[in-house]
């Protein structure tokens, strides 16, 4: 049983928001629990889901302290969910983990040899691609080793579930509350600011892709992406369209790959 050591700031703050998740959120807490480098706290919260998520996520906390669960007094949204997380973290490194998400055991431990190799200031893994019941439904994504802020442009290889990043920065950019695709946004911002990033391509994470969840909606998706180019980094329309082009190609190639039939 892990003890908590009063007055320690720990290493990783983890920030999972958590909405109507009640069917996965004990096994991404779980996942959590299970890592290998254990020198972490957990701030769960709930965005006043409608279902059990805040009963399960606090039954699931009972098994160790350093997993605290919270409920926002309304309904605020994921990238707000997450700067409050933010706001509360003390650990070295911040990492966040969607409520549908699960992280495999070396997950923290391998970011983290992989930022000091590399003097790298975030990190990000490769991940595998799971439908409701755990069944991998798509290829494993497989990220480059290093990525600059032209290259995110064309494809988002920062999967949010898949970041680790140094809590100060975290701290100074926060997520973007007025645009879809937050995390990618984060991405871009870190990258523009010269920050350095390193991928590892090591499979760390199963990320769960759910009918009713925003990334599955590819014709809102494509619009909130070009609105990230035109309307939040100001781009020219030439250069939007042919980033635009880049990233279909991408989703394409990302989506329409086979999966081996895997269960976790």
């Amino acid at each position: 049983m892990y003890t908590e050591k009063k007055q320690k700031s720990p290493l990783v703050s983890v920030i999972m928001p958590a909405y109507n998740a009640e069917p996965f959120v004990q096994q991404a807490i779980g996942s959590v629990l299970c890592q290998t480098e254990a020198d972490w706290e957990l701030f769960v919260i709930d965005d006043c889901s409608r279902d059990g998520t805040f009963e399960a996520a606090k039954a699931a906390s009972r098994q160790d302290p350093r997993v605290r669960v919270m409920r926002n007094a309304a309904n605020l949204g994921v990238a707000k969910t997450r700067n409050i997380g933010i706001e509360l973290a003390r650990g070295r490194y911040i990492a966040f983990l969607d409520s549908d998400d699960i992280w495999h055991p070396k997950k923290l431990s391998r970011q983290i040899e992989k930022m000091t190799e590399k003097n790298a200031d975030t990190c990000y893994c490769s991940y595998a691609i799971i439908g409701p019941s755990g069944n991998s439904v798509r290829a494993d994504y497989i990220v480059p080793e290093q990525v600059c802020y032209e290259e995110l442009l064309k494809e988002n290889v920062m999967q949010c579930s898949a970041m680790l990043i140094r809590a100060d920065i975290a701290k100074e950019i926060r997520f973007n509350t007025d645009f879809f695709h937050e995390d990618y946004i984060l991405g871009l911002d870190i990258l523009r600011k010269h920050y350095r990033a390193a991928g590892c391509t090591d499979i760390l994470l199963s990320w769960r892709y759910l009918e009713n969840s925003r990334s599955f909606n590819k014709w809102k998706a494509a619009k909130n992406r070009w609105r990230i180019y035109r309307n939040y980094l100001k781009l020219p329309v030439g250069k939007s369209f042919r980033l635009f082009i880049n990233y279909t190609a991408a989703g394409l190639r990302k989506y329409l790959r086979k999966s081996r039939c895997v269960i976790l």
